[in-house]
């Protein structure tokens, strides 16, 4: 069974994240687990100290606790979900876990996913701990996915994967259908040829898209743009804007990361990047 693992620090943002990640458990037929990395506040302690001592019954204390809060409405947000398949939603507590703890975890109990909400302000991430997920990224085996505070959460109709054609992973590919068939969803490989290496000339590489991806991955969504632009912002406007694209892909530190992302993930997504991104390991 897959699982996904939510990154809970106890912001709106994290919930907006757990929102998508329920979203695509449903889809994939996939378990949620949410990680809740964060100290509970001292101040939510003593309200439910509080509630104790006048009688109030657990229900009372569920909805002090942020950790319950999160757990509740996902619970809400399933059972009204009407599918053939109801993911388990569970929760445990990380909040003393470092980085290399977080990345054991991963391995230890093969998760499939792990998802992050994104901060729009920079100054907003002080507020809660900044945990490094580039860190626990760099060890583990399975896709993050990232979701900007501004996203407006709907349905998956279209996903690029940028890449270099000729370095194009399968794995990844088949992955990525498997998150698209579900919905119909449109399966796009943008080629962008890596710096000092030629253009592919396009009757070769639809050639190659062909037989090399397209005739391995089972997927008739599946499509492909050679795309001559060397200006990759503008690639990633025209993608986000132009295309509708919902889900953008990339690999953690080859081809075009560094040149969308920068050297490693901080707390916040770059401004053009308006669109949950999806980072598999390099």
């Amino acid at each position: 069974m897959k699982t996904i693992v939510v990154i809970n620090d106890s912001s709106a943002e994290a919930e907006h994240a757990a929102e998508l990640a329920l979203s695509i458990a449903q889809m994939v037929n996939a378990d949620l687990l949410i990680a809740n990395v964060f100290k509970e506040n001292t101040m939510v302690k003593i309200a439910e100290y509080v509630l104790v001592a006048a009688g109030a019954d657990s229900s009372d204390m569920v909805k002090t606790s942020n950790k319950q809060s999160l757990l509740s409405k996902l619970m809400a947000l399933n059972c009204s979900h009407k599918s053939d398949f109801t993911p388990q939603i569970s929760d445990f507590d990380a909040s003393g876990f470092t980085e290399t703890n977080m990345a054991q975890f991963i391995i230890k109990n093969n998760i499939w996913m792990m998802a992050k909400g994104m901060k729009e302000n920079i100054a907003l991430i002080t507020e809660t701990r900044n945990f490094d997920i580039q860190c626990v990224l760099n060890r583990v085996m399975c896709p993050l996915l990232l979701v900007p505070a501004k996203y407006q959460l709907k349905g998956l109709e279209r996903i690029v994967y940028m890449a270099d054609l000729r370095y194009c992973q399968l794995p990844v590919v088949k992955c990525l259908a498997n998150i698209a068939r579900p919905c119909n969803a449109k399966l796009q490989i943008a080629h962008i040829s890596i710096q000092g290496l030629p253009d592919m000339e396009e009757n070769y590489a639809r050639s190659f898209f062909s037989e090399v991806i397209g005739a391995v991955v089972n997927y008739d969504q599946l499509f492909f743009n050679n795309i001559k632009e060397k200006d990759i912002q503008k690639v990633v406007d025209v993608m986000i804007h132009g295309l509708s694209t919902d889900l953008l892909v990339l690999i953690n530190h080859q081809f075009h990361f560094e040149q969308i992302i920068g050297r490693y993930i901080t707390g916040q997504l770059p401004e053009n990047i308006t669109v949950p991104l999806l980072i598999f390991p390099g």
